[in-house]
């Protein structure tokens, strides 16, 4: 590594550190409207989605998109707001940790969907899947941003990994559309908003 390209990595170390109490300001109404679009969604979804595992795939993808969309729209007012460039070396570094486990999580909608889309259990077996490898996106960024970012993709690990046991064995839940309608409601929508609230509530205010 030349010394230039050195100095680079150093800068963007310097201003990640800087940066972690605006990140932590930024997050709370970035995880507050993820929040709420993913519980309305999930509400929305249990009267108005056919009862069939493509409805219920592409119907959560359109979901998180648009949540990626408001994220990133509040992100870059945010940052024209405080006079910086949007598309800075930190969040490049950000968009780069979360985009692996991101598209992993959309590629596998078409081939599990396609091999039985009106079965229940295809359905019941994707949130599991989209809980873990967002958590570990969330956990990627989490080295670039604040150290509670990374605790909340564990926390979507664990509850994925359980409701992955819990999908396995029907002695615990049936497996049907609607319980992974919830669970996705429970984990993704109520999950941010928690999240957001905790951030809103323990936020430090600029000193006068």
């Amino acid at each position: 590594m030349d010394e230039n390209a050195a100095q680079a990595q150093l800068n963007t170390i310097r201003t990640l550190m800087e940066r972690a109490a605006v990140y932590r300001r930024a997050l709370a109404p970035v995880m507050t409207s993820v929040g709420v679009l993913g519980t309305a969604g999930g509400v929305a979804a249990l009267f108005w989605v056919p009862e069939n595992a493509r409805a219920f795939a592409f119907y959560w993808l359109s979901v998180a998109i648009l949540c990626v969309a408001t994220a990133f729209a509040l992100v870059r007012r945010q940052a024209f707001a405080s006079q910086e460039p949007f598309w800075s070396p930190p969040t490049r570094r950000i968009t780069s940790a979360l985009l692996p486990p991101v598209f992993a999580g959309a590629a596998v909608v078409g081939p599990l969907v396609n091999i039985h889309s009106e079965g229940s259990m295809i359905a019941v077996s994707l949130p599991p899947l989209w809980l873990v490898l967002y958590g570990c996106a969330l956990h990627s960024a989490g080295f670039f941003m604040v150290r509670g970012i990374r605790l909340f993709g564990w926390a979507f690990v664990v509850a994925g990994l359980l409701s992955a046991l819990t999908a396995t064995n029907p002695q615990f839940l049936e497996p049907s559309i609607r319980a992974a309608h919830l669970l996705m409601t429970f984990t993704f929508g109520l999950g941010h908003l928690a999240y957001g609230a905790y951030l809103h509530i323990t936020e430090k205010k600029p000193s006068p």
